[in-house]
């Protein structure tokens, strides 16, 4: 093979490498939290596991963790106990850790019951993948989690399973601003 082959060859591997390094860098880069309305959410009433109407309305005004999940979802499951250590941990500080669950009633019962989950509960079913879209998530996956601020404005969004040291970030940035 001559010089210029090899320089050519050379030139569009780094080429190559450099738009992988890009896709994944785009793929991976922490989620900026979009101008999304939280409208939707604070006009949205959903029952809890007990048959209860609960309006997101009564969250308004305060940090509030929103977290989509299924009973369904092994992701969801998993990272259910840390979002209920979490909210222990901040309840005292004015933030709320809700689950919107796609999910029936009777189901997210029996697993609020069988791991103790105390944090607030919602049966959204179908409803809920409106408002997980609503909130930023086009592709509608779970788990989503939307961090939303004191003031109403969605501060920060995750999609997939969100690690505690993560949220607990979210929170300590969110409770020091104000």
């Amino acid at each position: 093979m001559n010089r210029r082959a090899s320089l050519i060859m050379l030139a569009t591997g780094a080429v190559a490498a450099g738009v992988g390094v890009a896709i994944n860098w785009w793929r991976t880069e922490p989620s900026r939290p979009a101008v999304v309305s939280t409208a939707a959410l604070f006009a949205a009433t959903f029952p809890d596991p007990d048959g209860r109407s609960q309006p997101l309305a009564q969250w308004r005004g305060r940090p509030l963790v929103v977290n989509f999940w299924a009973t369904w979802c092994p992701p969801c499951v998993e990272e259910m106990p840390a979002l209920q250590q979490v909210r222990n941990e901040y309840l005292g500080r004015g933030v709320e850790v809700i689950g919107i669950g796609i999910d029936s009633a009777g189901k997210i019962a029996e697993f609020r019951d069988k791991y103790r989950i105390s944090l607030p509960l919602l049966a959204a079913g179908a409803g809920g993948s409106q408002l997980n879209r609503a909130l930023g998530n086009d592709s509608g996956a779970l788990p989503y989690t939307v961090l939303v601020g004191s003031d109403g404005r969605v501060r920060e969004r995750h999609l997939g399973q969100i690690k505690p040291e993560q949220l607990r970030r979210w929170l300590d940035q969110a409770l020091a601003a104000g």
